[in-house]
C-alpha cells in the first residue's frame, strides 16, 4: 500500500510539472524555519532552492513530542503555483502544492502526505535578498503511522527566513 501511495504522489508531481510548465527563479536560496505540526510536534528545517529547479526542499526534524512519540526526520518538497507581491511594499505571498514525509525512530514510524503551503513573505531589505515568512500548510496525510488512514489531516505551521543569492548558477 505504501508503494501505491508513493507512486500516486510521484505521478501527481509529474502531471503538475507538465500542466503548470514548471518555471523557477535562477537564484539560489537557503534558510531555516521553526515548525509545528498540529501545534504539538516542534521542530526545525533547513530549506533550499536550487537555481532553475522549480522545487523548494525542506529537511529537518521534530525534536519535542514528535508525532511518533520520539525524535523524527521530516522532509517537504513544494512547488509554488502562485507568487505575487502585495501592493508595492515589502510584502508578498505564495501558494503551492507539495509532498510531506516523516520517519520516526522510537519506534520506527512513518507518515506520507500532500500539503498546500500558503505564506506571507516580508522582504525587510526591500532588495529581495532576505525573506522572512510565515507559512501555513494544511496537509492530507493518508499514510500515517505506516497504515492507510484516508481521514488523517494536519495543520503544519512554519516561521523562518531564506537568504537569496542573486544570479547564482
Amino acid at each position: 500500500m505504501k508503494r501505491v501511495a508513493v507512486l500516486i504522489l510521484l505521478g501527481l508531481l509529474v502531471v503538475s510539472a507538465d500542466v503548470f510548465a514548471l518555471k523557477s527563479t535562477p537564484d539560489f536560496g537557503i534558510g531555516a524555519e521553526l515548525t509545528t505540526t498540529n501545534f504539538s510536534a516542534v521542530g526545525a528545517m533547513l530549506t533550499v532552492h536550487i537555481p532553475n529547479v522549480p522545487l523548494f526542499i525542506g529537511l529537518g526534524g521534530n525534536f519535542a513530542n514528535g508525532l511518533s512519540g520520539g525524535p523524527e526526520m521530516t522532509a517537504t518538497v513544494d512547488y509554488w503555483l502562485l507568487h505575487n507581491p502585495i501592493g508595492t511594499g515589502y510584502f508578498s505571498w505564495y501558494l503551492g502544492v507539495g509532498a510531506y514525509g516523516v520517519l520516526g525512530f522510537n519506534p520506527t514510524w512513518t507518515a506520507l502526505g500532500v500539503r498546500v503551503p500558503i505564506a506571507l513573505q516580508i522582504w525587510p531589505l526591500n532588495n529581495e535578498s532576505l525573506e522572512l515568512f510565515l507559512e501555513v500548510a494544511p496537509a492530507w496525510v493518508p499514510l500515517y503511522g505506516g497504515v492507510f488512514d484516508p481521514v488523517q489531516f494536519q495543520a503544519q505551521v512554519a516561521v523562518g527566513f531564506r537568504y537569496w543569492f542573486e544570479g547564482a548558477k
